[in-house]
């Protein structure tokens, strides 16, 4: 009779980076003025569909451009149009069980063909994580009789990422009040939202997530100058997340999936209202143990064994730090020498390279910084895009052994972002959120199959006895199997300490042991 024993566990796979483009033309609405030109652009990505089908999964969603422009009588208009995107990743099929995708816009380019048209394409990289079901099996009818094989056990620690349920949150909030104020007069330029997190908290297969949703905008009231203006609202979500306790590091991925701007007259003015759908989600790092079998015999006859060869990634450490990254440049540099305010301006972090030594990992880049400020020329007041980058250097430490063996993942993201001039610099700070992840490329010889030899026989050694001197490389159950005896056996008959053959040293080391008697 054949027994076959498997242990099961979630392996993940870090697919290769897929590169795919999103292109879209884009014509002024009739209502809206030619342009004459183009101060600020931007491209972010609103991830909307995953599918697993057959042996892919497929991603999808839409690319949002925004363009800030002057038309030809020096008004400042905005306009917002999308593109969108997919791509597919090969997966196992049945085995399947999860995938954490991470898609960013890796370049974009905004044309202007026309007064009236604009041509944008933007470059995307996807990078999935596969969690895929595997098991390590061992079978043959050793497992089968009155004699139990003895066994080599062993734990392995792989890593494991889970995401959480994905809670949704929509949001209405008035973010400006024009007294007196006609609403027909008043527009609303590049509104956005993003969510600041400040505190996390596991307990009872669930997290916590305290933060504020920063909203911000600017604003244009009849023929008065624009302004910007941001308001951040305090919120509380309980996120469901099963086993979130046990794992090493909790990310929080939240995405703002649609902002939208109304102007709302009433008897005394209007109000200016940002409204939208926020979703909140956890991704749980951890190593998951598993018990797999390494080497077996019997002792009272051979067996025929065969082994693989097991490759696994141990997760090391997982750790994110926040820190304040200021930046100083001159007008003359930004081309701005007449920029009298900062309506708004955006940070985007770019990681040119990972150099890591001991536990320290320092993450090297560059930000680069895009607005859009009033000017005065000539007496005249008009805006004037501003667009500039600064160098930045952050180190994480990280909690390790050995470096030499370590895979580094990298990330950096900057939030709340703002902006301030005096007579010859410009002044920018952003919270900088930098993220390492430390993993080990691991392999592992399990035992796979092992069967009897029918028919053979070990014969006793009857009152023989060997002295027998171990090297290095020798443990207890190496010895046992040699001598076809058992660990146990061994051990008793030189009295050698339980705490050399315990339970979290199954294979018995012999260091410091000189000879063993086997009877």
């Amino acid at each position: 009779m054949e027994i076959k024993t498997d242990v099961s566990y979630l392996r993940n796979t870090k697919c290769s980076d897929v590169y795919t483009d999103s292109q879209a033309d884009y014509i002024l609405p009739d209502y809206m003025g030619d342009m004459r030109k183009i101060l600020f652009t931007d491209a972010t990505l609103r991830p909307s569909g995953r599918f697993a089908g057959g042996d892919e999964v497929e991603f999808s969603g839409v690319v949002v451009y925004n363009v800030i422009y002057l038309d030809f009588e020096g008004e400042l208009c905005s306009v917002e149009f999308t593109s969108d995107y997919d791509y597919t990743v090969k997966c196992s099929g049945e085995s399947y069980n999860d995938s954490i995708a991470n898609t960013r816009v890796s370049n974009y380019a905004v044309r202007l063909i026309g007064p009236r048209k604009i041509s944008a394409r933007a470059s995307l990289v996807g990078s999935v994580r596969l969690s895929e079901s595997c098991s390590v099996g061992v079978t043959g009818n050793a497992f089968d009789g009155d004699s139990a094989p003895e066994l080599r056990r062993g734990s392995l620690g792989i890593r494991v990422s889970k995401p959480s349920s994905v809670c949704e949150r929509e949001f209405a909030e008035c973010l400006a009040r024009l007294d007196g104020a006609i609403a027909d007069e008043v527009r609303v330029i590049y509104p956005t939202a993003e969510i600041l997190v400040e505190d996390m908290r596991a307990e009872d297969d669930s997290v916590t997530v305290k933060g504020k949703l920063r909203l911000s905008a600017v604003i244009k009231n009849a023929d008065e100058v624009a302004y910007g203006t941001e308001k951040q609202v305090s919120f509380e979500e309980k996120v469901d997340f099963e086993g979130c306790e046990s794992l090493v590091s909790l990310t929080p991925q939240l995405s703002v999936c649609s902002v939208k701007a109304s102007v709302n007259a009433d008897d005394s003015g209007c109000e200016v209202v940002l409204s939208g759908i926020a979703e909140l989600c956890v991704i749980g790092e951890g190593n998951q143990h598993i018990d797999v079998m390494l080497d077996g015999y019997l002792k009272e006859c051979p067996t025929d064994n065969s082994y693989e060869e097991l490759g696994y990634t141990e997760l090391v450490d997982s750790t994110s730090v926040k820190g304040s990254h200021n930046a100083e440049v001159y007008r003359a540099d930004v081309e701005a020498e007449g920029a009298r305010e900062i309506l708004f301006l955006t940070a985007i972090p770019r990681l040119e390279r990972v150099e890591s030594e001991g536990g320290r990992v320092s993450l090297i880049g560059e930000i680069r910084y895009s607005g859009v400020a009033t000017e005065v020329i000539d007496d005249k007041l008009s805006y004037v895009g501003v667009k500039f980058s600064s160098p930045f250097a952050t180190n994480v430490n990280i909690n390790c052994q050995n470096t030499d063996k370590l895979r580094i993942e990298a990330d950096v993201q900057a939030t709340n972002c703002s902006a301030t001039l005096d007579a010859e610099k410009l002044y920018a700070t952003c919270t900088l959120e930098s993220r390492v992840v430390a993993l080990e490329e691991n392999s592992c010889t399990t035992l796979c199959s092992m069967t009897r030899r029918d028919g053979e026989k070990y014969e006793s050694q009857g009152s023989t006895v060997t002295v027998y001197y171990p090297t290095g490389e020798d443990t207890l159950f190496s010895v046992a199997k040699r001598f076809h005896s058992s660990c146990l056996k061994v051990a008793r008959d030189n009295d050698i300490s339980d705490a050399v053959f315990a339970a979290d040293n199954p294979s018995g080391s012999l260091a410091g042991v000189k000879k063993l008697i086997i009877y």
